[in-house]
């Protein structure tokens, strides 16, 4: 039996790109459909993340270091580094007094807090590294580190994205009700913005590798 084509060679780099943008184009217009739920405009816009960040490295075998959190923030660092006219610091700075800030201060969407919480450790374990967070942002505010800032909202907002995913929060509203407005408002401003400096990167360079290959691409598949 003949081996199958590899995915690498049945789809071009080009293909690749014009998948991951169509299809984070597409989930951004439906959060932005009038009357949309701030819960429902939260899961559009996390599946237009996905759609932006996700990658094959998601289908392999579990591998060290290769974690979801650990796949989103590498992203991020091309994003920042790809940010040219720096328009996500202006978005941090213009939105941390507000929703960010809440957001890094609410330890619901704390992940060590849950952690303790079923391995019935004492509260100084999470509330010491909450509070190391806090600083940590602190410190990066000070020094114009976008990269440190945007890594910790978008693990907070990981955290609240598997709260409702996994069952966690209440139709339409209910417990974690807060943590889904604030983390759609920062969601509405960072998404787009983020596609939109991929988007960029991609008309200079329809055949540009920097954002590697969708783990289900659209495969036209043509008879013998």
């Amino acid at each position: 039996m003949p081996e199958p084509e590899r995915t690498d060679q049945l789809v071009p780099q080009r293909q690749h790109n014009e998948d991951r943008m169509r299809r984070a184009h597409s989930w951004i217009k439906r959060s932005k459909q009038k009357g949309t739920k701030e819960i429902e405009r939260f899961m559009f816009l996390w599946i237009a993340f996905n759609a932006a960040y996700g990658d094959e490295s998601a289908l392999r075998d579990f591998v060290e270091d290769e974690s979801e959190t650990y796949r989103f923030t590498v992203f991020l660092e091309n994003i920042v580094r790809q940010d040219r006219a720096g328009v996500l610091e202006r978005i941090v700075w213009d939105k941390y007094p507000g929703p960010i800030r809440i957001l890094l201060d609410n330890h619901y969407v704390f992940q060590p807090f849950w952690k303790a919480i079923w391995d019935r450790k004492p509260d100084y374990h999470w509330k010491q590294r909450f509070e190391s967070d806090k600083r940590k942002v602190k410190r990066a505010l000070s020094e114009q580190d976008v990269l440190s800032i945007l890594s910790v909202v978008f693990r907070r907002l990981y955290t609240l994205r598997n709260q409702l995913f996994h069952g966690g929060a209440t139709w339409p509203s209910g417990f974690g009700h807060d943590q889904l407005r604030d983390g759609s408002r920062i969601m509405a401003s960072l998404v787009p913005t983020i596609v939109d400096i991929m988007q960029q990167d991609i008309n200079r360079d329809p055949d540009s590798e920097t954002w590697g290959k969708v783990a289900y691409p659209h495969i036209n598949e043509r008879p013998d």
